[in-house]
């Protein structure tokens, strides 16, 4: 394997002195790690790239050992912002946490880039960033990965669910049912009509637009409970205090 593209940075670590590990995501090909012999010391070749949660260029090749080698790297964006506010930086942990768990497929991976790269470009404009949006981040995650339900329209009868004034949601079927229609098995949600509106404007938003969303106290709730079944169900992933475990 040889190739040269743009990357996400997610982590970094020394080993023997000048020797680095380097984890990052390829929009191409996934979740790798790859080893910078001498990066500690080469200015050069890698000026600025290893450090965690940036963009960068690297060009990489296979090792006599089948293992990856970065040849050479050039920084794109480093994010200075976000990393000098705490709170921000916390939160994008969290987001980078639930992005390392997930178990993509090959189609998913540019979709995945993309969401966590918005996401970093958000947290670094000078704006204050919403606690909400670590949550917000694994639904939209969820959404881009195939499984984003009708928000709008009951599954079994097409009917408008904003002329209800709740909603249950089937967490295994990944859909919504008026009050009027059997729900079927599983688990199911109870779900408000404002709490819908704020997943269905989600759908059809990015990053950037959500620092200024100011839920109530009960969609918050709501949100959280839903997103965290529909992640638990559909991704296998369970949210053990600031870990995700495969469930």
């Amino acid at each position: 394997m040889e190739f040269s593209e743009k990357v996400l940075v997610l982590r970094v670590g020394t080993f023997r002195e000048a020797d680095c590990w380097v984890r990052f995501f390829s929009p191409t090909h996934g979740l790798l790690t790859a080893f910078a012999f001498g990066g500690r010391r080469s200015r050069k070749r890698f000026c600025g790239c290893l450090d965690q949660l940036s963009l960068v260029h690297f060009r990489v090749s296979q090792g006599r050992q089948e293992y990856l080698c970065l040849q050479e790297g050039t920084l794109i964006n480093s994010f200075g912002a976000l990393k000098r506010d705490l709170k921000k930086l916390g939160m994008v942990s969290n987001c980078v946490r639930f992005f390392e768990s997930l178990p993509l497929t090959p189609d998913g991976y540019a979709p995945a880039h993309d969401l966590l790269l918005e996401t970093l470009e958000a947290l670094d404009e000078d704006r204050p960033g919403s606690w909400f949006i670590p949550l917000l981040f694994r639904a939209k995650m969820a959404f881009s990965q195939g499984y984003q339900p009708d928000l709008q329209r009951c599954r079994q009868c097409g009917g408008a669910l904003d002329a209800h004034h709740r909603a249950v949601f089937a967490v295994q079927e990944g859909g919504l049912y008026c009050l009027r229609c059997p729900s079927g098995g599983g688990a199911k949600i109870s779900t408000s009509r404002e709490t819908l509106g704020l997943l269905f404007r989600l759908a059809r938003s990015g990053p950037k637009e959500w620092a200024d969303w100011v839920p109530s106290a009960r969609v918050r709730e709501e949100c959280v409970h839903l997103v965290d079944a529909f992640v638990q169900c559909h991704l296998g992933l369970t949210c053990e205090g600031n870990r995700f475990v495969r469930s």
